[in-house]
């Protein structure tokens, strides 16, 4: 017994459903594609948690420190700048009396008779006095840190 061979219609047909079939895995796997691409980006925008941003600037360089915090926690700054300076990033010096803290040096930066290093909070300048006593930030602060002219008297910067 011979198998009856195919007509010429119906391998067109045979094509045309093999082509459709095609097309639609392709486009299929395109969706899927797509919505595990959303998906993720999605998670990771919620994921991230707040954080207490302190930027450094001067004409040397410029550098932005971030330290992890929830929204409702506030941190001494005094405290966030002493882990910054332990681990060495960046590299910082302080100089504290029983009334007083002032940083004296960041990155080989230093401190002199006529610019130091000052700090704002919220577009606030921050005396030494007031860091000591304890300046409570949280990730809704802006704080900054610059290297600019100051004046002094016996060492001690002038408001």
């Amino acid at each position: 017994m011979n198998p009856k061979p195919f007509s010429k219609r119906m391998l067109e047909q045979i094509q045309v459903q093999g082509l459709f079939h095609c097309k639609a895995f392709i486009i299929f796997g395109i969706c899927i594609v797509f919505f595990v691409n959303c998906f993720s980006s999605e998670k990771t925008n919620k994921s991230k948690e707040p954080e207490i941003q302190i930027h450094f600037l001067s004409k040397d360089f410029e550098e932005t420190k971030s330290i992890p915090s929830s929204l409702l926690d506030r941190k001494d700054l005094l405290f966030l700048l002493a882990e910054l300076s332990k681990k060495e990033d960046p590299s910082m010096r302080f100089i504290s009396t029983n009334r007083t803290e002032e940083i004296m040096e960041v990155n080989g930066i230093r401190n002199s008779w006529d610019a130091g290093w000052v700090v704002y909070v919220n577009g606030e300048r921050m005396d030494g006095m007031q860091l000591k006593r304890g300046v409570k930030v949280g990730p809704n602060d802006q704080i900054r840190i610059r290297f600019e002219t100051v004046e002094r008297v016996f060492g001690r910067p002038i408001n």
